[in-house]
């Protein structure tokens, strides 16, 4: 079970033991290439949409922080 919010480019995840926040991709808006748009779509011989990313679109990033450590003794063996 996990909590999801989105605050603009940003996506936080709250999970029982961490956090997950993911900043989405986005292109340049002064890029000549694609003209903002992050590449360019077209559509195959076979019917189907494609895309290819633009020079210009910066990449998906994650990160994990950690909300506490679990005790040692729940890894044990024996009953403590």
């Amino acid at each position: 079970m996990y909590l999801t919010r989105t605050i603009g480019r940003w996506q936080l995840e709250l999970h029982q033991r961490a956090i997950h926040l993911t900043r989405t991709p986005k292109a340049d808006p002064n890029c000549g290439a694609c003209n903002g748009q992050g590449g360019h779509g077209w559509t195959t011989a076979s019917g189907d949409p494609d895309w290819e990313d633009c020079h210009c679109l910066d990449q998906l990033h994650t990160w994990r922080i950690p909300l506490w450590r679990r005790p040692e003794h729940a890894y044990a063996d024996e009953p403590f």
